[in-house]
């Protein structure tokens, strides 16, 4: 678990034997039905939103994770209508980043926690319009949610995993059932947006969410192994908050469409078309670890 050293808190190491130290203060912490939820003050990084142990977002970072994790998929294919499903996204930065783009006509957020969706709201204050009319937001368990809207043919074009570590209330997700789910619930054309902290060892790369599941499969090694959706991408970027700072998004499809050119033209705070094209761009030691090479 984390723990507390004076004016320090230590994050979960989950066994690599490093981990990163905040000097920060507590703002709240309460635990949930499915969760310890916590708020820190930073110096440097502001507020600080901390779910069982590990770092979930900060004020002065979160744009970097969310800008990747939305346009790149968005922007990687010209479509005049969008249909988005976030799996997660409690800290509402995906729903706000997907709600820039006006060809985005609907977007269906499923967060299983209300209360991280409260205290995040109250003190990151980061989320986007949830009174948006192409917002629906649904509080229950995704894998329930998914299950119903494969079975009914409800299908989207792009699906966002915001997930936390499959410590808690998303380690039902992490599974072949849902993997099988998720991909009842995609477009012909459509893509899944999953993603991971890597750490580098003397052994080669290990994933965070591995780690923090005893080595059970992350959902790109399920992928892999199961062919569900059978053409694997994969992009990167830097994220300074999670460990490693190393940090992967990978993406799963049936018609294995190239989103690493853009199709249109955004700037954000963090993304731009070159950095679009850029992410793609991946170590040799990351392309032996996805199979690529």
């Amino acid at each position: 678990m984390a723990t507390t050293t004076g004016d320090w808190w230590i994050e979960r190491d989950e066994g690599v034997g490093f981990s990163h130290a905040y000097r920060m203060r507590r703002l709240h912490r309460e635990q949930s039905e499915f969760q310890e939820i916590e708020v820190f003050e930073h110096e440097a990084l502001g507020r600080v939103l901390v779910l069982d142990g590990l770092v979930q977002a900060s004020q002065a970072d979160e744009f970097v994770y969310h800008e990747m994790l939305l346009h790149v998929p968005l922007l990687g294919r010209a479509r005049d209508h969008a249909s988005v499903l976030i799996v997660g996204g409690g800290d509402g930065g995906a729903l706000r980043e997907a709600l820039v783009h006006p060809f985005v006509d609907r977007v269906v957020m499923v967060e299983i926690d209300e209360r991280v969706i409260a205290v995040s709201n109250a003190y990151l204050g980061v989320q986007g319009d949830y009174d948006d009319p192409r917002a629906t937001l649904h509080c229950v368990d995704a894998a329930d949610l998914l299950a119903q809207a494969a079975r009914a043919g409800d299908r989207f074009d792009v699906i966002l995993l915001d997930l936390t570590e499959p410590v808690g209330p998303s380690s039902r997700l992490f599974s072949e059932g849902f993997c099988r789910d998720l991909a009842g619930c995609l477009a012909d054309d459509g893509v899944v947006v999953d993603s991971d902290s890597l750490f580098l060892t003397k052994d080669g790369p290990r994933y965070l969410q591995e780690l923090c599941a005893d080595g059970a499969p992350n959902l790109v090694n399920l992928m892999r192994r199961s062919g569900i959706l059978p053409h694997i991408a994969a992009y990167r970027s830097v994220v300074p908050v999670y460990p490693g700072g190393e940090f992967g998004f990978f993406m799963y499809s049936r018609d294995g469409h190239d989103y690493s050119v853009p199709a249109g033209v955004y700037e954000g705070r963090h993304y731009n078309p070159a950095l679009h094209r850029a992410s793609f761009a991946l170590p040799n030691w990351w392309r032996r670890a996805l199979g690529f090479a």
